[in-house]
């Protein structure tokens, strides 16, 4: 099993174990479940299947596909938006939240490496990279964001 998928499959659930519904995070505005429910949606979305890609990229596309090979390296982008602005959370409670990412996870698994994804913000993605981006993206959030499992030396940022 490589890294990425060892950090998703295992690392994650070790990680949202921890978190709480009151926690505040390092930055931004999502709550935990804010947070746990935006994961899960961008896996399911960008892993779902939207046809061939068109046969010429949009900017948008291939910006997001630069982000990708550099190293999908994220960083905070402070916004006006506040707690207020935030949609209403769609599920039930935090823990309904997190009994989802197992499934949004396998969406991925459930493709073969070779694939390739097509995805209208992202551009195409090869299945490498897809991995590598989720990874990060719930690295981001968990460890940076909310501070989870900062206490523990398989947290390691060269891990990912």
């Amino acid at each position: 099993m490589n890294d990425h998928k060892t950090y998703l499959t295992q690392r994650v659930p070790e990680l949202v174990a921890e978190l709480k519904a009151d926690m505040n995070p390092s930055f931004g505005i999502m709550t935990p479940q804010h947070m746990i429910e935006h994961l899960v949606w961008v896996i399911k979305s960008s892993t779902k299947d939207f046809g061939p890609p068109p046969e010429e990229l949009t900017e948008g596309q291939q910006r997001f596909m630069r982000f990708i090979e550099k190293g999908a390296h994220f960083k905070y982008m402070p916004s006006d938006k506040k707690t207020s602005d935030l949609d209403p959370p769609r599920m039930a409670d935090l823990q309904a939240a997190i009994d989802v990412i197992p499934e949004a996870v396998q969406r991925l698994y459930n493709k073969k490496e070779d694939h390739v994804f097509f995805n209208p913000m992202m551009g195409t993605v090869s299945f490498a990279d897809m991995e590598l981006m989720q990874a990060k993206h719930f690295k981001w959030h968990l460890e940076e964001q909310y501070g989870l499992g900062k206490t523990e030396s398989s947290s390691d940022p060269q891990m990912i």
